[in-house]
């Protein structure tokens, strides 16, 4: 198994427990990918029981593109006060480290299934719109010199 990029440890783990605040400013920095972080604490008995259903979620193969986090609020107490964090689990939906539709707590699998499907098709109208203004802007938005390739 080759490492041919700086994300091979991000794909091939899912979900991929966050180390620390540094390391999920970077996850969540990608303008494009959807984040779906799960807050949980290693005293949690849902939290526990809930993972082996979300490592199943994000192991589907429509979910490939989507970045899928846990984060220990014990270990790093920063990420559950900057998401006012209230209960465990706490799943949250993220583009561009903001959340684009509410997250939950709790452990109804299938919320959280309903959840995300709801932030994939936001996350890809907000791309979709993302696209279009930007190629608006390299079409006129920024006087042109002329080039023709």
């Amino acid at each position: 198994m080759s490492d041919d990029g700086d994300n091979e440890v991000e794909e091939s783990t899912r979900p991929l427990k966050v180390k620390d605040d540094e390391q999920f400013k970077q996850l969540v920095a990608d303008p494009e990918r959807l984040v779906v972080l799960v807050l949980v604490a290693p005293w949690c008995e849902i939290c526990i029981a809930m993972q082996p259903q979300l490592e199943e979620i994000a192991q589907q193969p429509e979910y490939e593109r989507v970045q899928f986090l846990t984060a220990d609020v014990d270990a790093m107490p920063d990420i559950g006060r900057q998401f006012k964090l209230q209960s465990l689990p706490t799943i949250k939906y993220l583009l561009k480290g903001e959340e684009i539709v509410p997250g939950f707590s709790g452990s109804n699998v299938e919320k959280y299934k309903t959840f995300l499907e709801k932030a994939f098709n936001k996350r890809n109208e907000v791309m979709a719109e993302y696209d279009a203004a930007k190629a608006a802007q390299e079409e006129g938005g920024g006087g042109e010199e002329g080039e023709d390739d």
